[in-house]
């Protein structure tokens, strides 16, 4: 959940006639990556591994996922969180 803020807002003239007002916002949170699941997590040469990202946001807003490797390919799924990388 996003955090809230409050802002005390004070506004005087050169007379000395003084404003006040209280606003709100909110600090919007990052994404959580709960953990990263690779299985299996060893694989032969030419081996295909899925990799599953677990994550949440504290708002529930929508993800996206990017994930990159050091080394072999990556390609996406039907699920924007699992890709199937095969090793070099």
């Amino acid at each position: 959940m996003a955090k809230a803020v409050t802002f005390n807002v004070t506004v005087r003239d050169a007379v000395g006639n003084v404003s006040v007002a209280d606003a709100r916002g909110a600090i919007d949170e990052p994404p959580i990556i709960d953990h990263v699941i690779i299985d299996p997590p060893v694989v032969p040469s030419g081996g295909l591994a899925r990799v599953t990202v677990v994550a949440r946001d504290p708002e529930n807003d929508a993800l996206t996922f990017e994930i990159r490797a050091s080394e072999g390919t990556l390609e996406a799924t039907t699920e924007p969180n699992v890709f199937l990388w095969r090793a070099p």
